[in-house]
């Protein structure tokens, strides 16, 4: 593997081990180590009912946990897609049920722009090396 190759295959680690981090902090933290209240409005805006909320959440942060650590083991393109697909989709739904987070502090902008970015850069270096590998 050349030198360009190899650079291109560090950045694509370490956007991978940062999208990694960033949707497992995002299941373990506020979904199952804090349950924060503003996990709960999401679910009560649901009309789920309020026994379930807890599990619901719980199962949400399972699930970011398992997503996130996917990107610790595999490299492939549609794990980025669906990554850009979900945060638009999350960005979107909180853009409807919370339109005062969209400018706040530490807001949904800012996390899903930079976590979709990491996987826009993915993409380009996965491509690259896919052409690498053809040439």
């Amino acid at each position: 593997m050349n030198r360009e190759n190899q650079t291109i295959q560090q950045i694509l680690r370490f956007c991978q081990l940062i999208i990694a981090v960033l949707w497992i902090y995002q299941g373990l933290i506020p979904k199952l180590i804090f349950q924060v209240q503003d996990e709960q409005y999401v679910w009560q805006q649901l009309d789920v009912p309020m026994p379930y909320i807890t599990w619901m959440i719980s199962l949400s942060g399972i699930a970011e946990i398992i997503f996130g650590s996917l990107f610790l083991f595999l490299t492939h393109k549609y794990l980025h897609w669906l990554s850009i697909i979900s945060l638009i989709g999350l960005f979107i739904f909180v853009l409807l049920i919370y339109p005062e987070k969209i400018y706040q502090a530490f807001n949904p902008v800012v996390m899903n722009i930079a976590l979709a970015s990491l996987s826009v850069i993915s993409l380009c270096c996965i491509n690259a090396l896919q052409n690498a590998k053809h040439e």
